[in-house]
């Protein structure tokens, strides 16, 4: 077996949906995070430049050992705009785990970086150790990360409501015509956050391969004396990106049906046949004038109740320090913790990262 690490291209793709879909996690229902059918339209989304790393093995030529993704997005740093990369998406073949097949593809990702590049990264409750078994590859440290922030994502299950709007707010569809006002407004309020992602609305109504998914249509914006005070979008991402149901214990596929029963009574995601999706609206974009929770919550349930009937639930992600935290607790809903860091291939970058809260967008990831 000799491994060799080379930049990954289009033509990689069939090969990469295949060391996806072995990369499940386990359950009663074994899920997998797909990116079909076209893993770099993926990718497009979450960085406007990316550089993908893959490990072939010159016994088995039809499989990928290995992949890992960074990409390169402009985001606001203490107020400031920066380019920040982020890594994601180090998958390896489970026939490979534990031969060092990681570190070779940092390694190789190292020579489009420099020591001066910030970059961030984000793993399930603590999970560092793949980190830590990579971080010391070759001669020395080859990296260093520094745990920042923990992630809450939460699926707010959705159901029939009267959106609860504050007094002298109105809540309605963004249109073309909003496209000027909510550029100005996004510019005021996404530098209060570390990590918010600088958009640019005249490319998403282009349609820009980074606003893959998203039209002004389905922004959600909050109005008060005429003046934007809230967004908040909605983003079905099921065209490049899926949670898929790769499995099922036996037990499982006897009671689906009475679950599905109850999950539409009481709230829930309805489990899906083997190779079906997970339905869920992942919410982005949050912004809110003075992190007026009424106003996120009138936001949260505008949408529940407009687009979100088609879906089980409403997919958000808050950082512990955020001060809109405690709003998606107030929903019922299922929770998942991850881990955030900074990584750098050179000094530690925190100095330069004032105490803003953090901003993750869920659909980035």
């Amino acid at each position: 077996m000799a491994i060799t690490v080379r930049l990954g291209n289009k033509a990689d793709n069939p090969k990469i949906q295949d060391l996806v879909t072995k990369i499940t996690m386990p359950g009663p229902a074994e899920m997998c995070f797909q990116r079909t059918p076209d893993f770099f339209t993926g990718a497009a989304v979450i960085g406007e430049e990316f550089v993908i790393t893959v490990a072939d093995d010159d016994e088995r030529p039809d499989v990928l050992a290995g992949l890992t993704v960074i990409s390169g997005r402009d985001l606001y740093i203490s107020g400031k705009r920066r380019r920040v990369f982020y890594s994601g998406d180090t998958r390896v073949d489970p026939f490979y785990r534990r031969r060092g097949i990681a570190s070779q593809l940092f390694i190789a990702q190292k020579e489009f970086r420099t020591g001066q590049d910030l970059l961030q990264g984000i793993v399930l409750k603590d999970n560092t150790a793949p980190l830590d078994a990579a971080r010391k590859a070759a001669d020395g440290v080859l990296f260093d990360y520094w745990v920042s922030h923990t992630i809450e994502t939460s699926f707010i299950y959705t159901r029939k409501l009267t959106p609860r709007i504050p007094a002298g707010v109105e809540i309605r569809a963004a249109t073309a015509a909003d496209v000027p006002a909510m550029q100005a407004f996004f510019d005021r309020e996404a530098p209060r956050r570390n990590g918010y992602p600088c958009y640019d609305f005249s490319k998403m109504m282009a349609q820009d391969p980074y606003y893959a998914g998203i039209s002004i249509g389905d922004y959600a914006l909050a109005f008060k004396g005429g003046q934007i005070v809230g967004m908040l979008g909605g983003w079905n991402q099921k065209a490049f990106k899926q949670t898929r149901i790769v499995g099922m214990k036996p037990i499982m596929q006897v009671i689906r049906p009475l679950y599905n029963v109850y999950a539409g009574l009481f709230g829930g995601f309805k489990l899906p046949p083997v190779g079906g999706m997970l339905n869920y609206l992942t919410l982005h974009t949050t912004l809110v004038a003075g992190d007026d929770k009424a106003i996120y919550q009138g936001l949260i349930d505008w949408i529940m109740a407009n687009a979100g009937q088609k879906y089980d639930a409403l997919a958000c992600a808050v950082c512990n320090d955020d001060p809109l935290l405690e709003v998606p607790r107030g929903y019922k809903r299922q929770k998942l913790f991850s881990t955030h860091f900074w990584l750098s291939y050179g000094d530690d970058p925190r100095p330069g990262i004032d105490n803003r809260p953090l901003y993750v967008e869920l659909g980035r990831l």
